[in-house]
């Protein structure tokens, strides 16, 4: 078999590569780093036996790479979050690998693709499982500010916190509005690969963060801008998702 790597982070395509080249005998004959470039290599050469497919590319997703093409390879997805990992995947004909990938479980895998290989047609199952990964995120968040409403793009915030059982969203800008949303709330809500929950009282964006510092008892201390008026820490159970989250 000879497959296609699809990973727009270069480190995690060449680790990728390495351990499928040592502990399977699938070749890997290109990597690919995003979805404009995947499809205009589809477009140009034969389609490979498999597609190693990172669920979240930074200019679109896996799926714009499937749905460009004529006729379905094998798919094994790859991801970085356990959100991902959906009762979708439990279908014979697809598999998936959360990062970063773990030897055994890459070659259970493969496995598992030779043994159910030309059983079921991939295109029949993608649809489903592409409604049940891609959950719609919200891109706007209505806050009050004295006698009017104001909707507030994703795009505008910095970090979510609360404070005596009140949420507040700090805009990127630096003000500070009140809303009617949990923290459980919100995090269930907004997207995953931009926003992580470091604490129980903080949930960050990543473009807000200006620096990173060890802290007592294996924590981390955080900077942003706009900056917080008390130490922003991770918690310790949280320090190694968050820089997982961070090294994806």
């Amino acid at each position: 078999m000879n497959a296609v790597i699809i990973e727009d982070e270069q480190l995690t395509a060449d680790r990728l590569k390495n351990l499928v080249g040592k502990h399977t005998s699938i070749e890997v004959i290109k990597s690919i780093q995003s979805v404009k470039s995947a499809i205009a290599w589809f477009q140009e050469n034969e389609s490979p036996d498999l597609i190693f497919l990172d669920i979240q590319l930074g200019d679109g997703t896996g799926f714009d790479v499937l749905e460009s093409l004529s006729t379905y390879p094998q798919v094994i997805f790859t991801t970085a979050f356990d959100k991902y990992v959906l009762d979708a995947f439990k279908y014979n004909s697809v598999d998936y690998l959360l990062k970063p990938v773990q030897p055994e479980k890459l070659v259970q895998a493969v496995e598992k693709l030779k043994k159910v290989r030309g059983q079921n047609n991939l295109s029949d199952v993608i649809g489903e499982l592409k409604s049940q990964i891609q959950t719609p995120y919200k891109q706007k968040f209505l806050v009050k500010t004295g006698l009017k409403y104001l909707s507030l793009s994703i795009e505008d915030i910095a970090y979510f916190y609360s404070e005596s059982s009140t949420s507040y969203i700090k805009t990127t800008s630096g003000d500070s509005h009140i809303i009617d949303h949990s923290l459980d709330d919100v995090e269930k809500h907004i997207d995953p690969i931009r926003f992580f929950r470091v604490n129980r009282h903080m949930i960050i964006c990543d473009k807000c963060i200006t620096s990173i510092d060890s802290y007592f008892n294996n924590r981390l201390l955080l900077s942003l801008s706009p900056a917080f008026k008390e130490h922003v820490i991770v918690s310790r159970e949280k320090v190694k998702t968050f820089k997982s989250w961070l090294d994806r």
